[in-house]
């Protein structure tokens, strides 16, 4: 069937309701004649359906019948969200070999070619179409670590600590803080433009193919109150011209790499105790990730003398446990992206140095740095109001399939659990089909 086909019978055009009016006022004993020429159903439809000649009585049966049975595919729609779930999505030309294997296996007659071995682009649009809660994303990369390191019991662990500091301080959301580092840099993303159709390239102007970084410290508290930026250029020496146009009280220092360090977190920590002003009747709770500059010693006893309680993140947990990272560090770069590009675009012919990064950056955080941001990335990450809970079984859903046990000495080609689980959990796909459905019995592979 073509794309754009349009349908030019009007067979079934009354639709179930009228259909199941018309099987009602017949059981109710009206005559088959009266009640098709009420509900404009033709009389056979009526006999058949209420003879029970049709496999569900009231439901209308017009083109041709699927490959799968329903329920078949629906259990395919939940694989598929499932291997999504655990970051082993499957791509479409996964889906077209699996369709086709699958119709193999089931022994069901089907149009799939034999010669590539996968079903069609319209079988696949038609599934697409049948399952509005599948879409075809652009899945972001995400590393083993994270989805080794965001665990339940890692996950438990951090929420009983972060529940005791809570209990010991009497904190309360405006005396709850996060702070976290991220970078921008001279060479910014270009967004989308409108140009000629059928052009294979297109390219936008930027200061250059790589370019160089700034690391900005930033922190807010659950109420939406932020600490003013702290910004780290890679230089030997600082320039106060490199401050213009910064937000309001705004700090600049230099380090060789760019990149933070023990001492520079220092300065921050003295920088962020100046502006919250904590004391033994307002003690503060800075959540912050364990990155080794934030766990010096002097940091330590600096936090400790001034009623700063500092909670650290598990490992690889911050796109889960990070207020910063769930609410604003995404909007703030698209704003710097956006910035760039306008002032690329009244600057022909120049770059963007550290001289305008500093404002461009300024203008951007004014605009994100908003309350409601700060607000929901702390309820987002369960610390603010407290919520251990707000994490389900789905989010925990890939450390299942990358669990490491410890090695056995004594039989080295030995599967630990976490492979032992992803084998299996593959062989269960696999064969799903033949197990739930009476059409694979005779083809099942034996699991």
């Amino acid at each position: 069937m073509g794309k754009y086909y349009k349908r030019k019978s009007t067979r079934g055009h009354y639709g179930e309701e009228r259909l199941s009016q018309a099987l009602t006022e017949i059981a109710s004993g009206s005559s088959m004649r009266g009640a098709s020429l009420k509900f404009g159903v033709p009389r056979r439809t009526l006999q058949r359906h209420s003879k029970q000649q049709v496999l569900k009585p009231g439901k209308q049966h017009l083109g041709r019948s699927g490959i799968f049975p329903l329920e078949v595919e629906n259990q395919l729609a939940e694989k598929l969200i499932d291997l999504q779930r655990r970051f082993y999505g499957m791509t479409l030309d996964d889906l077209q070999h699996s369709a086709y294997q699958m119709a193999e296996r089931m022994d069901l007659p089907h149009p799939f070619r034999k010669e590539s071995k996968k079903a069609g682009r319209g079988w696949v649009r038609g599934f697409l179409e049948r399952h509005p809660e599948l879409s075809v994303r652009a899945p972001e990369p995400t590393s083993m670590s994270r989805a080794v390191g965001f665990n339940l019991p890692q996950v438990k662990r951090f929420f009983d600590l972060y529940e005791e500091v809570l209990r010991d301080t009497g904190a309360g959301p405006s005396q709850i803080f996060n702070m976290d580092e991220s970078g921008i840099t001279s060479v910014h993303k270009p967004p989308r433009i409108v140009g000629k159709k059928g052009q294979k390239q297109m390219g936008k102007i930027t200061s250059g193919e790589r370019g160089q970084t700034v690391t900005i410290v930033c922190c807010m508290n659950a109420v939406g109150t932020y600490i003013p930026p702290f910004l780290i250029f890679p230089r030997k020496r600082m320039n106060d011209l490199l401050m213009n146009d910064t937000p309001f009280g705004s700090v600049g220092v230099v380090s060789d790499s760019g990149w933070t360090s023990s001492e520079i977190f220092l300065q921050w920590l003295q920088h962020f105790i100046d502006h919250v002003k904590p004391g033994e009747e307002k003690k503060m709770i800075l959540l912050l990730d364990g990155h080794s500059s934030h766990k010096s010693l002097a940091a330590v006893v600096m936090a400790r003398e001034n009623h700063v309680s500092l909670v650290c993140l598990p490992p690889h947990t911050s796109h889960k446990l990070q207020p910063l990272d769930l609410s604003f560090f995404g909007p703030l770069k698209s704003a710097y992206s956006s910035e760039c590009d306008k002032w690329m675009l009244s600057h022909p012919g120049q770059r963007i140095t550290f001289y305008q990064m500093g404002g461009l950056f300024g203008r951007a955080y004014n605009r994100v740095a908003t309350i409601d941001k700060a607000v929901s990335g702390f309820r987002a990450a369960g610390c603010s109001p407290f919520n251990p809970d707000i994490f389900s079984d789905d989010d925990f859903a890939p450390a299942l399939l990358t669990d490491e046990a410890q090695p056995d000495v004594n039989n080295n080609l030995a599967l630990n659990d976490g492979e032992l689980h992803a084998v299996t959990f593959m062989i269960e796909y696999i064969c799903f089909v033949s197990r739930s459905s009476e059409f694979g019995k005779r083809r099942c592979c034996g699991c």
